[in-house]
């Protein structure tokens, strides 16, 4: 095999690689993990109701596992809104955290309240890149 036959196949191994990256709802491991976070979530919700702390410890310790997870492996090319909302989750998840080792149900309330808004505004974002990227593509097959 030539060399720029060579360098061609590996460009188009990079594009294709980088355009799967950008791929998520057909990722299954992201989904898993979204999943994932979803079901620790709502768990969560249910230890805040009846101030089970030792739950939200529960609930809060898995959640922080899930996400430096998910931030080590799909921080790279993340937008910074991504990376904001991701920082938000976390964020939201240690207050949990050290609300809960205070008994301060008020403030593990309003912690948890962010912390679906953080989920909320982050999923907003990811339909607003998809919309703005099918609409890109119908803009540009108008103008060929």
């Amino acid at each position: 095999m030539s060399f720029r036959l060579k360098v061609l196949a590996l460009a188009a191994i990079l594009v294709l690689a980088f355009a799967a990256g950008y791929s998520s709802a057909q990722n299954p491991t992201l989904k898993t993990v979204m999943r994932d976070k979803l079901v620790n979530t709502q768990q969560l919700l249910e230890a805040v109701v009846t101030a089970d702390y030792a739950a939200i410890d529960r609930g809060t310790n898995a959640l922080s596992r899930i996400s430096e997870t998910e931030i080590a492996t799909w921080q790279v090319g993340a937008s910074p809104e991504y990376r904001k909302q991701a920082m938000s989750f976390v964020r939201s998840v240690q207050g949990i955290h050290n609300a809960a080792a205070k008994h301060d149900i008020d403030a593990v309330l309003a912690e948890y309240t962010a912390l679906v808004s953080s989920c909320t505004r982050c999923h907003a974002h990811i339909r607003s890149l998809r919309t703005v990227s099918f609409e890109a593509s119908l803009s540009a097959k108008r103008r060929s």
